[in-house]
C-alpha cells in the first residue's frame, strides 16, 4: 500500500509515494548485488533502508523495481547522495519528462493494485 503526495511547501515539489508495506528493490553498483527496502520514491529519486550490501555517497547504481504488468523489471541510473542511518538516498539520472510520466503511471497502477 502506499500514499502519495506532493507536500506543501516541500522544497521537493516532486509527487512522492511512500509504502507501507514493504516493497523490494534490487539494486547494482560496480562491484556489487544488494537488495533493500523501498522507504519513498518520487519522480526525482528514492530512499531504501536495510540494504544488503553498503553503498557511497557519489557511487553510481542501477536500480530495480519490480511492478506488476511489467515483463521486466523498471531500471533506472541513479547516483546516491546520502547515507543515512540503515540506508540510502538517491537521485535518478538521465530522467526526461516522458520518463518521470512514466514512472508516475507505473507507481500510481502498484499502489492502486496493492490497496485491498
Amino acid at each position: 500500500m502506499s500514499d502519495s503526495s506532493a507536500a506543501a511547501g516541500s522544497k521537493r515539489g516532486a509527487l512522492r509515494f511512500r509504502f507501507k508495506e514493504e516493497f523490494k528493490v534490487s539494486y547494482k553498483t560496480a562491484y556489487k548485488d544488494g537488495e533493500a527496502l523501498l522507504v519513498d520514491v518520487s519522480t526525482g529519486g528514492c530512499a531504501v533502508r536495510k540494504p544488503t550490501e553498503p553503498v557511497s555517497v557519489d557511487e553510481k547504481i542501477l536500480l530495480s523495481f519490480i511492478i506488476q504488468n511489467l515483463d521486466e523489471p523498471l531500471e533506472i541510473q541513479s547516483t546516491c547522495v546520502r547515507i543515512d542511518g540503515d540506508g540510502f538516498a538517491v537521485r535518478f539520472l538521465g530522467v526526461d519528462r516522458e520518463e518521470e510520466n512514466r514512472i508516475v503511471k507505473l507507481l500510481a497502477a502498484e499502489s492502486r493494485a496493492n490497496k485491498g
